[in-house]
């Protein structure tokens, strides 16, 4: 049961330091009109989204027969287990490269910040809602507290690089067979996982205004060091699960 616990805990810790998810969040709470309500809405919008992408993974462990309780499961979830791991560990590799080269941390705000594939398609497609869902929009004070929620929902649940790592938790969470380390495993995962969307909140409230200089210090520490710690993490985790789906596999 540990060992499960402390993937668990690796899982989320990959999560916690991955910088997509603070770095938006210091972005929403310095908003302009409504700093602190942006930032509870991310808070709020991002808890629900890892609780979507974990969902997921417990969604997929079931379906599978991930969760049966003999030496071997089945070849569903030796699969799962195997894809699940590949995921893992092509992003650790992905985050790896990325940490070799130094390469920028995104920031929506920055006015050379150049969008992704996937948001440029959507903004092709639906440029109306894609330009509310720009920091520099200047718009009501309800929709300014929906983008914010939007944001952390889409950053933590749909996010390829945070969407991966929450269906892994989901999955090794069907994985423990006692209830008690079960409940902890899950409150481990949700307390490390949602506080880089819960920062903002929290040092908006105790210090208006000092996102953007923490946002700045962050950036620093991430791009030198920080980066390092997600890739070992995810590695971990994602050689764990391969050798539990080698343990597994159905007639070895």
């Amino acid at each position: 049961m540990s060992s499960h616990l402390a993937v668990l805990a690796s899982l989320a810790l990959a999560i916690f330091f991955s910088p997509e998810t603070l770095v938006l969040g210091l972005v929403v709470a310095s908003d302009r009109k409504v700093p602190r309500l942006a930032a509870f809405a991310f808070a709020i919008g991002a808890t629900a989204g890892i609780a979507f992408a974990t969902g997921i993974g417990l969604w997929m462990a079931h379906a599978a027969g991930a969760d049966v309780g003999t030496r071997h499961g089945s070849w569903l979830g030796f699969v799962a287990r195997v894809l699940i791991a590949g995921a893992l560990l092509i992003l650790g590799a992905y985050r790896a490269v990325n940490a070799f080269r130094k390469k920028p941390i995104a920031d929506i705000s920055k006015p050379d910040h150049t969008p992704g594939t996937l948001r440029t398609s959507l903004t092709r497609r639906f440029p109306t809602l894609m330009s509310r869902m720009d920091p520099g929009a200047d718009l009501p004070v309800s929709q300014r507290i929906t983008r914010a929620a939007l944001a952390g929902f889409a950053i933590c649940g749909l996010h390829p690089k945070i969407f991966p790592i929450a269906i892994a938790a989901g999955h090794q969470i069907v994985q423990i067979s006692n209830p008690s380390v079960r409940g902890l495993g899950i409150v481990i995962f949700v307390v490390i996982s949602v506080a880089p969307a819960v920062l903002p909140a929290i040092i908006e409230l105790v210090n208006p205004g000092a996102v953007v200089r923490i946002k700045e210090g962050y950036e620093r520490v991430m791009k030198d060091r920080g980066r390092w710690i997600t890739v070992m993490l995810l590695l971990g985790a994602g050689a764990f699960v391969a050798y539990d789906a080698w343990h597994m596999m159905p007639r070895r």
